[in-house]
Formats: structure tokens, sequence, C-alpha cells
């Protein structure tokens, strides 16, 4: 199944802060997905991304 992670991307030299951006993840689970999630966030190289939320992709 695909998942579809919503994240906040921190930029403080934007104007508003920073930007939603969205991420496609294969997971079995939503569960299996939101950890993969995570992983992508804590793998961030610079600033920060913070997951908003998860939702399974329309077919």
């Amino acid at each position: 199944m695909t998942y579809i992670a919503k994240f906040w991307r921190s930029n403080p030299q934007l104007k508003n802060g920073g930007y939603e951006t969205t991420r496609e993840i294969e997971a079995t689970n939503a569960q299996q997905a939101r950890a993969k999630a995570r992983k992508i966030s804590n793998q961030c190289l610079y600033g920060s991304m913070d997951l908003l939320s998860i939702s399974r992709a329309e077919d």
C-alpha cells in the first residue's frame, strides 16, 4: 500500500518560516508508514522536518 506523509519543512530564511512537503511511502500498514515517516524526518540534513499527517493514497 502507498501512504502520503505530509511534513512541515522548517526554513528560517523563508518569510513564513518554512513550507509543507509530501512524500510517498510504501508500507504494509499505517504503523509501519508512520515509523518510516519518522525515519525520514530524523534524517533531515539541515533544519528540521516535522510530521503533520499520514493518509492512505487513493488508488
